[in-house]
């Protein structure tokens, strides 16, 4: 277990990172996302960082960025307005980075939601709380690893279950067989097929450090909806303490790459983290999914779902 007291002193030594950290936030308008995007930039000196929010929250994302500048006017802080639960939201996201940006130090993607209401398919015809917490964020990696790779040690943390991951259906990877999907499937698909894939993009860019955190029952305002459904999972991470572990996790050296020998890789070359910031095993699943090729599989489905959704957002461009 790494304490909280070892999480605060070693965020007390961000200040002494390099200055003008470009930082990229992907559902940092509630949750252990903003709590992370604001011990970061509590910390960082200088830092640039962006943040993504749907149409709906755009006012008040800016209002928080805004008291971050008031009490931290050092550092930049910009609202990129997109809705993550279409893939082709991203490509928008990435084009802003890259208008003004030619490295991208830290990814953090922390979007995504329960869905109680069962799946609605979006215009992409994709469950959106797939969408949000698989495609759109390997869409963003994908995209964005050009300027990852002009940092001098950019980090990628995805916030979702690493080590938790479960068996795939693997001919429905998108569950849309009525009777393989679920609140349960949909969690734990897009957690699996993350980890996969996550792990294929490490292979081929070791000099990224990729994050996989399961932080556990969080008090965020999605676990408090989930209570209207009878679901109160003992032991929750006060949210200050996951946003401080967030910023820890994007920043300590225990989790660079070729860093502390006592946090070791998964077999596919990711940190799978625990609530408490230790590494996690869970190579039984996932060594079968790789000796299996399920890996290049999953990775294969979603490079074809990508090229779906750029013909239709070209089709839906030149309609208008």
């Amino acid at each position: 277990m790494v304490s909280l007291q070892l999480v605060q002193q070693s965020n007390a030594r961000i200040a002494s990172l390099p200055k003008g950290l470009v930082a990229l936030f992907i559902g940092a308008t509630s949750g252990i996302g903003q709590s992370t995007l604001q011990h970061f930039a509590q910390h960082a000196p200088s830092p640039l960082i962006y943040s993504v929010a749907r149409p709906a929250t755009v006012a008040s994302h800016q209002s928080f960025l805004a008291s971050l500048h008031q009490s931290r006017p050092q550092g930049s802080y910009e609202v990129i307005t997109a809705d993550v639960s279409l893939v082709s939201e991203i490509d928008k996201v990435v084009d802003a980075i890259t208008e003004k940006e030619t490295k991208l130090d830290i990814l953090f993607m922390s979007p995504g939601f329960m869905a109680f209401d069962g799946r609605k398919n979006t215009l992409e015809g994709l469950d959106p709380s797939m969408t949000t917490r698989y495609y759109s964020r390997l869409r963003a990696v994908q995209q964005l690893l050009p300027l990852l790779n002009n940092a001098a040690a950019p980090r990628i943390v995805s916030v979702l279950g690493g080590g938790i991951e479960r068996p795939l259906y693997e001919d429905d990877l998108d569950l849309r067989d009525e009777s393989h999907w679920s609140m349960w499937t949909s969690a734990f698909h897009p957690a699996t097929m993350g980890t996969l894939a996550l792990e294929i993009l490490a292979r081929e860019n070791p000099q990224l450090s990729i994050i996989h955190w399961f932080p556990g029952p969080v008090s965020t305002p999605g676990l408090a909806k989930a209570r209207e459904y009878g679901m109160v999972p003992p032991n929750q991470m006060a949210l200050e303490e996951a946003g401080k572990r967030g910023a820890f996790l994007v920043t300590s050296e225990r989790y660079a790459v070729g860093g502390s020998e006592a946090v070791q890789k998964s077999g596919g070359g990711i940190f799978l983290i625990d609530p408490l910031g230790e590494s996690t095993d869970n190579e039984v699943l996932l060594a079968d999914l790789r000796i299996r090729g399920v890996d290049q599989k999953v990775w294969k489905f979603t490079l074809d779902i990508f090229d779906e959704c750029e013909v239709r957002a070209k089709r839906d461009k030149d309609e208008l």
